[in-house]
């Protein structure tokens, strides 16, 4: 069974409970120090999503992703994608099982059985029940699998179980997806009117007046000229929920005597490196979060910046240099011919005195391993049955041994190196801590120059007393601004140091300058931090401090009067409009466009050749209101004035060339239309489902 335990190890619930009890401490405590109970992480539409729950969802994304990129260290930003994820698939599963209950939607037994040894194989029982060596869906195994399900232990049992979870929530949003894109429909007549009178031409003559003609100083507004602009394009204040917030940011750099200081310093270590008589020790004693790396690497591979390394010889040593955000130093310990890859079959025996379960002594898998590389030197052609019989690998019974081609460094040292001295075809044994591994080498890439270097990185950092000094600053500014966002700004200007503005969502982990500013965030949704409030503790960033004021608690669907007459270009948009009314009366004083180029002294422009279905463009403006309205004229009609994005217009179309009817154009115009909304039904749905929904979100309480 095997290959349950690989469906155990992928869907991370060990780790999942593990991470739960843990964090689950943490956030107890936390809460009991607000002196309030931890509420669920979601309540979508009346069902609620406990902590444990979503985090089970965390983990299991978490495992996949490090699946994918390989062993790598999980970020904060990296986590904060990762419950992003997590959030989005736990929201569209619920609301899409709730839609399929109410419509009737359900997965079949039939359904299910289809999907396991039918024509339909779900795309998650081919990535566990594939055999690897034929690439065919091994429907066999399956059926012994489900047919002896109660022989299966409680752990298999729930590792299944969660699997066919999976399996039969993706075919149900599958076929609710489906429903939705399949109930699309392009009316015919509406195709003909796009590939019709849509795509008519017009030459069209016009003239405008530009906003210029009136200046910005003799423009007076007053609030009830905000109010009617507010109230006319009130769509264009939308706002999220979002907490605005004022920002002064302290960077900590070295001054110009710490990069004396640290220069003097890597000249020093740069002549004990010269010195030392174990390399490897020195690179990991001196470089903080480094370890010396063993690999021989080709010049695809060699470190950024050390190209230079494949024109020396082996005791080379090469002097400190700046690259980036620190100084490095070389050594050219070895130069080898090696090849990149080697394709390698494997048999594995441990002994009981190691914990093997064989019955074997040290000495019995000694000599069991060199008859079988004796009989693998006469004929490898029976390596897969003798894997199968004796390898104490689990994976050996499903690959036969098999370990396919393995980059060059893939195994531990000692392994390593005795794969590489094995000549092609010919079988090895090596000793293990725990056992013996039979090696046959199948075939090796050509050997190509490698070189084993030590590179030492001395990171470019501020010394503590320019720490502190930066620190103290960021503290005097926190005090002179007693508490108060007006202060904040009086004592920055002050120091001569910017402020910052920037609004917020709640869930944000980022401000703009300042990376991983989640606490800063937090602080600000906190139901105790008040409008023009600065917060009583100065943020410690990566290589930054933060002083932090709350500007505004912005809550309403819509941004309020008030603030938006505090937006310039709110300011810059209430004079255009009360512009084109007066630009509008000054193009009523004529009845053809040569009376108003003569009246206004202005040009007659002419535009060809346009369309409603292209870019609305005329002259040199985008102008999509002006081109709507010019390709709805009647022939020879001078259009009332329309305001646009550079000026108030008023147009004539001379000549409307109409498109004929094309049926293969209407037939194509269809389908595409069909086709293009099919593909982006899944997120169509999904968008709609949310928003009809309700959805009371409490991660900021957890993250």
């Amino acid at each position: 069974m095997a290959i349950i335990g690989r469906i155990r190890k992928h869907a991370g619930l060990a780790v999942a409970l593990i991470g739960i009890a843990i964090i689950g401490f943490v956030i107890q405590d936390a809460f009991g120090r607000r002196g309030q109970s931890a509420p669920p992480v979601a309540v979508i539409n009346g069902e609620t999503v406990s902590y444990s729950s979503f985090a089970a969802d965390v983990d299991q994304i978490t495992e996949q992703y490090k699946r994918a990129q390989g062993d790598v260290k999980i970020t904060e930003e990296d986590m904060n994608q990762i419950r992003g994820m997590a959030w989005q698939r736990l929201v569209s599963n619920m609301l899409i099982n709730e839609a399929c209950q109410t419509v009737g939607l359900q997965v079949s037994t039939a359904e299910m059985n289809d999907m396991y040894y039918g024509k339909f194989i779900s795309p998650y029982l081919y990535q566990y029940f594939t055999n690897p060596q034929t690439g065919v869906y091994d429907r066999q195994q399956v059926m012994n699998i489900i047919n002896n399900f109660d022989q299966l232990s409680d752990q298999d049992k729930v590792a299944l179980g969660e699997l066919e979870h999976i399996i039969k929530n993706e075919r149900l949003k599958e076929k609710y997806n489906n429903l939705a894109a399949k109930s699309f429909y392009m009316p015919r007549a509406l195709a003909a009117f796009q590939s019709g009178p849509m795509a008519s031409t017009v030459t069209a003559r016009w003239v405008m007046l530009p906003y210029s003609r009136i200046e910005d100083a003799d423009v007076q507004i007053d609030k009830s000229d905000y109010r009617k602009f507010y109230e006319e394009n009130k769509f264009m204040f939308k706002q999220n929920k979002s907490r605005s917030l004022d920002y002064v940011v302290f960077d900590v750099t070295p001054t110009p005597q710490d990069m004396r200081d640290l220069e003097n310093h890597v000249t020093q270590l740069y002549d004990e490196f010269q010195h030392e008589s174990s390399i490897p020790d020195f690179v990991n004693a001196v470089t903080s979060g480094q370890r010396f790396d063993s690999l021989y690497r080709s010049k695809d591979e060699i470190f950024p910046g050390w190209d230079t390394l494949f024109n020396a010889e082996a005791g080379t040593f090469f002097a400190p240099r700046r690259m980036g955000r620190s100084f490095q130093m070389a050594a050219l310990l070895d130069v080898q011919m090696r090849p990149d890859s080697i394709r390698l079959h494997h048999i594995f025996l441990s002994y009981t005195e190691a914990g093997s379960q064989s019955g074997r002594n040290k000495e019995q898998s000694r000599l069991l391993a060199d008859s079988l590389k004796n009989l693998l030197n006469q004929n490898s052609a029976d390596f897969a049955q003798l894997a199968a019989a004796y390898s104490e690998d689990p994976a050996a019974q499903q690959n036969g041994g098999d370990l396919g081609w393995q980059r060059d460094g893939y195994f531990v040292s000692y392994l390593n190196r005795a794969i590489l001295n094995t000549p092609v075809g010919t079988a090895a044994v090596v000793e293990a801590p725990a056992g013996f591994h039979v090696i046959y080498i199948d075939a090796k890439t050509q050997a190509v120059k490698k070189v084993l270097a030590a590179v030492v990185n001395i990171p470019i950092e501020p010394s503590s007393a320019t720490t502190k000094a930066i620190y103290t600053r960021a503290n005097q500014l926190l005090g002179q601004s007693k508490g108060k966002l007006s202060g904040l700004d009086s004592a920055a200007r002050q120091m001569g140091m910017q402020i910052r503005q920037a609004s917020v969502t709640e869930l944000e982990t980022n401000l703009p300058g300042a990376v991983n500013s989640r606490e800063i965030i937090r602080w600000a949704y906190n139901k105790d931090s008040k409008e023009g409030n600065v917060a009583n503790q100065v943020f410690e960033m990566e290589n930054r401090y933060i002083i932090a004021g709350l500007r505004s608690i912005n809550e309403d669907e819509y941004m309020p009067l008030e603030r938006v007459m505090q937006i310039p270009q709110a300011e810059q948009m209430v004079k255009q409009d009360k512009k084109a009314k007066e630009l509008a009366k000054m193009l009523m004083n004529g009845n053809t466009l040569e009376e108003l180029a003569s009246s206004l002294n202005i040009e007659i422009d002419t535009a060809f050749g346009m369309r409603m279905n292209s870019y609305p463009m005329i002259g040199n403006a985008y102008e999509p209101k002006v081109v709507g309205q010019l390709c709805g004229l009647e022939k020879g009609v001078l259009s009332q004035p329309i305001q646009g994005n550079s000026g108030v217009y008023r147009v004539v179309a001379d000549e409307i060339l109409s498109a004929p009817a094309d049926i293969i154009q209407i037939n194509t115009m269809v389908r595409n239309a069909q086709m293009q909304f099919q593909q982006s039904a899944v997120n169509i749905v999904s968008a709609a489902l949310e928003s009809v929904a309700k959805i009371e979100d409490n991660r900021e309480f957890y993250f």
